[in-house]
């Protein structure tokens, strides 16, 4: 069970990101207009086209948004908790709680739950997706800045971030009762198809772009015991957490898997932005992602056998 779970699911993630990997390694490219490509065009194609299309119950998408905002909340206590505990610094503080509060739901979140969960897993992933997207520019940058101003550089990224659009966008026609098909004839269905053939080449192109970034990545050396327990948060502790909250929420079975799975995901190498952006300990933060990254594929391949996924 475990290496068909693993083959049919964790593999092509693999060969994708591997993919991305080598050709770092090889071409040494420049990340930036790649990922500026995705995040301004191919992501909230996805995005937009993925709302319109979802057939989500409204109480379903509320109870995913404050799943959401539970479990950020108890990982930023869990990560403060234990490291006033082991007497870390406050700039160690800070990174452990990013590394440990937002999860990689875009790069290696959706196409996991695409193959995992199928269409409908992967619609709901969106949200799951769109929601912590929205508190890592906002919430992430007001704790990388330590409080310091920052959430108002967050709101002011957050209001420049084409994904915004994208979900109001998509509200819009929902609400108006637009049918949109991109199987279907007319101007606008032509459109949608067109836009949704780009968020279509999001998914490997966010695969890619992971890989490019882990190949990237620098480990630090003399900080084992705070990546090892973010590590063990992020990927460990988040499983029975995530599980606890979701079965609170009441939430349906479809949602509470992926609520488990992208909730105990690996590190959102976004954060090491952040950590960058604001001098917080970014060699701690982007050795937790590589390492977090790399594990995830062993705990992922078990906890998905155990859901009875892919």
């Amino acid at each position: 069970m475990l290496l068909t779970t693993f083959a049919g699911v964790l593999v092509p993630i693999l060969v994708v990101v591997g993919s991305g990997y080598l050709l770092c390694r090889v071409l040494d490219p420049d990340i930036r207009p790649i990922n500026r490509i995705s995040l301004y065009l191919l992501s909230p194609a996805l995005i937009f086209s993925s709302l319109v299309k979802a057939r989500i119950p409204q109480g379903e998408t509320l109870r995913i948004v404050s799943f959401m905002l539970l479990l950020v909340g108890c990982m930023a206590l869990l990560a403060w908790s234990s490291s006033k505990l082991f007497r870390f610094d406050s700039s160690t503080t800070t990174a452990m709680m990013l590394c440990t509060m937002f999860t990689n739901t875009g790069n290696y979140g959706l196409p996991l739950a695409r193959f995992a969960f199928g269409e409908s897993g992967f619609e709901r992933a969106v949200v799951f997706f769109v929601a912590q997207a929205i508190l890592t520019q906002t919430l992430g940058v007001y704790i990388a800045g330590a409080g310091q101003g920052g959430w108002r550089k967050g709101v002011s990224r957050l209001i420049r971030m084409p994904q915004v659009y994208a979900v109001g966008a998509a509200l819009v026609v929902r609400w108006a009762g637009v049918g949109l098909n991109a199987s279907s004839g007319g101007l606008a269905n032509d459109l949608f198809r067109g836009v949704s053939l780009m968020g279509d080449a999001a998914i490997p192109l966010l695969l890619v772009i992971l890989g490019l970034q882990l190949a990237k990545a620098n480990i630090a050396s003399g900080d084992r015991l705070p990546i090892s327990l973010a590590t063990s948060i992020r990927l460990l502790v988040s499983i029975p957490l995530s599980l606890a909250l979701a079965h609170l929420l009441g939430m349906d079975v479809l949602s509470t898997k992926l609520a488990v799975v992208l909730g105990s995901m690996s590190t959102a190498v976004n954060v090491t932005i952040l950590a960058v952006e604001f001098d917080t300990r970014p060699s701690l933060v982007g050795s937790v992602v590589a390492a977090s990254t790399a594990l995830s594929f062993i705990t992922l391949t078990i906890l998905l056998t155990v859901l009875g996924a892919g």
